[in-house]
């Protein structure tokens, strides 16, 4: 297992990449390990920043899926219509 530090680059594609799919036990390792190594304050303020955007993007999908869209059944008809 080569756990060599990794670059800024490298990390912040694991950090994105974190965001929609696991990290594999050695990609974790490398990643917390440039963060606590790495004095770029770039890649903490990107880790920072991308949590947040996680977090407001999780937030903002769950409102719309608990948001019930109904349509009256003239809208339903003019899209019926349409699609004719």
């Amino acid at each position: 297992m080569n756990i060599a530090m990794i670059s800024c680059k490298q990390a912040a594609y694991l950090g994105s990449k974190s965001s929609f799919d696991t990290l594999t036990i050695v990609e974790r390792i490398k990643l917390r390990f440039h963060l606590k190594m790495c004095t770029c304050p770039t890649c903490h303020d990107f880790t920072k920043d991308s949590t947040l955007i996680d977090q407001a993007v999780d937030k903002i999908m769950e409102q719309r899926e608990e948001q019930k869209v109904e349509l009256s059944e003239e809208q339903r008809q003019k899209i019926l219509d349409a699609l004719k």
